[in-house]
């Protein structure tokens, strides 16, 4: 930080150089010139953000060089020095940027008084600047997902797209005020592990590197058009064309060419109709992705998809006939009988020649399905932490025989969870009996049972049922009447007592429920024996 002091009197420059402590106010230099021109080249070349100025010297006066600081560095700031008191020097110092006007002798108050309040003002216009730059930065770090956003309602139809439409007219430069849309859908998947890895597995990282590759061409260099992430689906960039479409596959070419040669990054894309109005841009997306998700992962050497009939019109076969061979395998403990399902199964899927990402989300909600009744039906929840595996090539190209072998995988851990958990469940069920049979007068309810075990009435229900063919109310009345008939055949027991130590408190419920069970009341019964 420097300041300049001009004037043609050098006892004037010392007196203003004596006046005001300079260094500690923060100014590293203090220059001097005794004329308008000489000062000009210092200012060019030290940028002094201070300037103290005569009014009358040779050359160039300090008005005129007042008013070629304005022109040349407007953010400098000017205090003016005259030995005249003359209005119109005073007038012509303001016009020109001038903070204040001294007079003659230097009154060293009024002097140290004008240049704090010139430097105050100095670093409140610094920490202005500093503040906009720092926004402006903001800005363009979000601008990209305030774009993103924008034109993701653009894509959502009906009321909302119009609104978009006329915000993205008053707001993204180069949006046309009227002209038709045609959206192009650029996908990933199957995204390989090596790509990934080189960005460490941040997804949106890659997608953004993407983006700024698309927009290179799209919007700097063709101007035709715009790239965005699709908020509707992770696998999926939107590139929206509104110019150009008499080259669009040829441009849809290159875009892809551009992302392969820059991020080694392969994409598939699909190509939607051709729309006149920006708010209808939504059904030339719903057309792309479905040509998208009918493109066969078998032979992906195709990369530019348009919509048409399906490669195969015959649907592949569903998984639940897995599920049905996964149960029977565990009944009779072998998994022989999944597995060959399995083979099978991929038998049908090869011999279809026709495997596409559409295809591929149905296995997945198919097998989601399978693995939660099977848990429901067992009632356990080991089989949550595995995923449908599928294996594609570094090209993308889907692998059946290497897919087929980790889903036999798969379903081998699936077979061997359930029967582990089968194992412990029985073991449980197991104990639980034994802790009815010695505990028959005290509170075996279905709740009690359940929290002494610490599992759910639901579970206990079920599983109880499972493993010995009874419900567990049934399960201990009948043990509570083996146990009774025992007890009856002591005759220094009363009836009552019988009652209380097989848990019933209530002799006239337990007299009903034993002719229940024994077809005579517990007085007859025991006259009988």
């Amino acid at each position: 930080m420097n300041v300049l002091i001009v004037d043609d009197e050098s006892h004037a420059r010392e007196a203003a150089k004596l006046l005001v402590d300079w260094h500690g106010l923060g100014f590293q230099r203090v220059l001097e010139a005794d004329n308008g021109e000489a000062a000009k080249m210092l200012m060019d070349e030290h940028g002094p953000i201070l300037i103290l100025t005569d009014i009358h010297m040779p050359i160039t006066n300090g008005l005129r060089f007042m008013e070629w600081i304005s022109t040349h560095h407007p953010d400098a700031k000017v205090i003016a020095i005259s030995g005249y008191n003359d209005f119109d020097y005073v007038r012509k110092t303001m016009k020109y940027g001038g903070r204040d006007y001294i007079l003659k002798p230097i009154d060293p108050d009024q002097l140290n008084e004008a240049v704090h309040r010139a430097l105050e003002e100095h670093r409140a216009e610094t920490k202005e600047k500093q503040r906009q730059v720092e926004s402006g930065i903001a800005l363009n770090q979000y601008k990209p997902v305030y774009w993103s956003h924008l034109f993701g309602r653009l894509l959502a139809g009906s009321q909302e797209a119009e609104a978009a439409a006329v915000q993205l007219k008053a707001e993204f430069s180069g949006f046309p005020d009227q002209a038709p849309m045609q959206a192009v859908l650029l996908s990933l998947y199957p995204i390989p592990d090596k790509l990934l890895r080189r960005f460490r597995g941040d997804r949106e990282l890659l997608d953004f590197a993407i983006v700024n590759v698309l927009n290179d061409l799209l919007r700097t260099e063709w101007r035709c058009g715009y790239a965005f992430r699709s908020s509707d689906t992770p696998d999926e960039l939107v590139a929206l064309f509104w110019d150009g479409f008499d080259r669009l596959e040829e441009r849809v070419r290159q875009l892809m060419e551009a992302v392969s040669m820059t991020l080694k990054a392969e994409l598939h894309a699909g190509i939607g109709s051709k729309e006149e109005r920006a708010s209808a841009a939504w059904q030339s997306v719903k057309e792309a992705r479905s040509s998208l998700s009918q493109r066969n992962l078998l032979a992906p050497e195709q990369r530019i998809h348009r919509s048409g009939p399906p490669a195969s019109s015959a649907a592949l076969p569903n998984l639940s006939a897995i599920g049905d061979a996964l149960r029977l395998s565990i009944q009779v403990r072998n998994a022989a009988e999944a597995t060959a399902s399995l083979g099978q199964w991929f038998r049908l899927v090869r011999s279809h020649g026709v495997v596409t990402p559409a295809h591929v989300r149905a296995w997945e909600t198919q097998m989601s399905v399978m693995r939660s009744r099977i848990e429901q039906e067992y009632g356990i929840e080991t089989l949550r932490d595995h995923e449908l595996p599928v294996v594609f090539s570094d090209q993308g190209r889907l692998l059946l025989d290497e897919t087929e072998k980790e889903w036999r995988l798969l379903l081998l851990d699936w077979i061997d969870a359930l029967l582990r958990s089968i194992r412990q469940e029985r073991s449980i069920i197991d104990e639980m009996s034994s802790y009815i049979s010695s505990h028959l007068e005290e509170d075996l309810s279905l709740q009690a049972l359940a929290s002494r075990f610490f599992l759910s009435r639901e579970h206990v229900s079920r599983r109880f049922k499972q493993e010995t063919g009874q419900t567990l109310s049934d399960y201990v009345e009948s043990m509570r009447m083996d146990k009774a008939r025992k007890l009856l055949s002591s005759p220094e027991l009363r009836v009552g007592d019988v009652a209380v130590q097989v848990g019933y408190a209530d002799e006239k419920y337990f007299s009903k429920v034993f002719k229940k069970h024994a077809g005579l009341s517990p007085g007859q019964y025991r006259q009988r024996s």
